[in-house]
């Protein structure tokens, strides 16, 4: 019996190493995440961009932005000269925080009063925002300190009234609620998912069956061929995304706050290299599991890199521009911009460029393996 239990063992090992594309696959994905998941992920989310509205113009007012500086989670990149100016930079992603100094704030603080700071944070990603929150409040804070400290040395006694008060308001995510967060990334990740596996394996499952040289010998035309296994697929990653979108208002209270035309528009936009990757992998694998294993090797990067769940300002400079090669990591920027922020395109229309760009890309690949498969 056990040498009966020997063979079959070996049989299967035997098989296994013949099968390079399982024993990648299978080697190849725990090795992958170990990597992503070591090297790649960082909550710890630091140098975010800042933007200043100074209306005090003082040095209290510059003190409280050196100190946000120094603890190295912000990076402010411009001091603006109106709330409006504010509001656009973090509507266009160009900031995730905004701070806020009335005209009275260094007076207040010299009469004995409380000067207000006004903290705004980009609260599409809570975990960002969280940081972000933390850190200012612990810079309100340290300033108190100091300048209580202050008060003691030179008037004798502390004032009963604390000198800085941080104001912390978060937009388009005031609860920092993680359904808001995750359902526009999510719906990004589904139709990568549909996209890709269900492109890759039409083509293949012809192969398989051994019907696609048949076909080829019909009046149909590669063209033809394509736009009937692909059309069926944009259908449905459209249909997956209107009850999406429609479980998600109606259950977790995720409202569009944008274009719903504009949002359909880019999905679409995003859908188109999506079914490229697709194409790319039917030309290469010979079976429907290794069509399959193949889109799941592709995906699971899209899924870690892209900044659906985890925060790309935290990962090591390799791996961010790996994930700017991705179209799933735009047309997240794109999906919770419009989504989230209700903004339009003059707000991400350099993602959109990227996104065009990627496309042209990824189709060029995909058509020339089309022609050397046919060949």
């Amino acid at each position: 019996m056990w040498n009966r239990i020997k063979a079959l063992v070996w049989k299967e090992f035997l098989q296994l190493r013949r099968d390079r594309l399982t024993l990648a696959f299978t080697l190849g994905m725990p090795l992958m995440q170990l990597v992503i998941f070591g090297l790649a992920i960082n909550y710890d989310v630091k140098h975010m961009p800042a933007v200043v509205l100074d209306e005090s113009q003082s040095q209290e007012s510059r003190s409280f932005v050196d100190g946000l500086v120094a603890t190295q989670y912000f990076d402010v990149k411009v001091e603006v000269r109106s709330e409006t100016d504010l509001r656009n930079a973090i509507d266009r992603g160009r900031a995730q925080v905004g701070v806020w100094f009335p005209p009275d704030y260094a007076r207040r603080i010299r009469s004995g009063q409380t000067g207000e700071v006004m903290i705004i944070v980009d609260g599409s990603s809570p975990t960002t925002a969280s940081s972000a929150m933390a850190t200012a409040s612990g810079v309100g804070q340290l300033r108190n300190t100091q300048l209580l400290f202050d008060r003691m040395g030179y008037g004798g006694a502390a004032k009963p009234v604390m000198p800085v008060e941080v104001r912390i308001r978060p937009w388009y995510n005031p609860d920092l609620r993680s359904p808001t967060f995750i359902v526009p990334g999510l719906v990004g990740v589904i139709l990568s998912m549909t996209c890709v596996m269900f492109a890759s394996g039409a083509i293949v499952r012809e192969k398989e069956r051994g019907t696609l040289d048949q076909v080829l010998v019909t009046p149909v035309t590669p063209l033809e061929l394509f736009a009937g296994k692909v059309i069926p697929v944009v259908g449905m990653a459209y249909a997956q995304m209107t009850v999406l979108f429609g479980t998600a208002h109606l259950f977790f209270k995720v409202p569009v706050a944008g274009s719903v035309l504009l949002l359909y528009a880019m999905a679409g936009l995003f859908i188109i290299p999506m079914l490229g990757i697709g194409i790319r992998i039917s030309t290469i694998a010979q079976t429907q599991a290794q069509s399959g294993q193949m889109s799941m090797l592709t995906i699971l990067p899209f899924i870690f890199l892209s900044g659906y769940i985890f925060p790309r300002e935290g990962m090591p400079l390799p791996f961010y521009l790996i994930g700017e090669l991705m179209p799933l990591t735009h047309f997240i920027i794109i999906i919770r911009a419009i989504v989230l922020r209700g903004v339009g395109l003059e707000a991400f229309w350099p993602e959109v460029l990227k996104l065009l760009a990627l496309t042209g890309i990824i189709w060029t690949v995909a058509i020339r393996s089309m022609k050397r498969a046919e060949a």
